[in-house]
């Protein structure tokens, strides 16, 4: 099982993340932060190398616009993102319909930072994008049914 993370913005993070089953632990695969012009050229790269995966998905985190938005800016850079991700999705065979569109709050509240380091799972350098992506990836894993069971027995503050 494949899952491309993304967390759109003007810098966005990108994960791909590889899950064997069962008695296996997720890998990443690559994660990286991206700007606003290579945004579609790294979407583009993980949808050829891994959309004829037989399990793979598309897990992005939601954007919404509300008063708090309008009042902090009008950068449009996390909606355009998610067109972009949407259309090329659509160009490569991936229905734009499956991907699994999940609120910020939910993946750090599952996967704060210290979760990503007792995983393993912690990507290093950025401003915190590409764990972000990282977050995303690992919550669809659960949704598909990973349990991630380390955290169990670690005190995560």
């Amino acid at each position: 099982m494949i899952v491309l993370g993304v967390d759109p913005g003007k810098a966005s993070g990108i994960a791909v993340v590889s899950w064997e089953g069962p008695e296996s632990r997720p890998t990443i695969l690559y994660s990286l932060e991206s700007g606003p012009d290579d945004f579609g050229k790294e979407i583009q790269k993980a949808l050829i190398q891994h959309v004829n995966v037989a399990q793979f998905y598309v897990a992005c985190e939601s954007f919404v616009i509300n008063a708090q938005t309008v009042r902090n800016s009008q950068a449009p850079w996390s909606l355009e993102n998610i067109g972009v991700l949407k259309y090329l999705c659509h160009l490569n065979g991936y229905d734009k319909q499956n991907i699994s569109f999940q609120a910020p709050v939910n993946a750090k509240t599952m996967f704060p930072n210290e979760a990503l380091k007792v995983l393993n799972l912690w990507h290093k350098g950025g401003d915190g994008h590409a764990n972000d992506a990282i977050r995303h990836a690992l919550l669809r894993l659960v949704k598909a049914g990973w349990k991630p069971v380390e955290l169990l027995t670690q005190k995560i503050e």
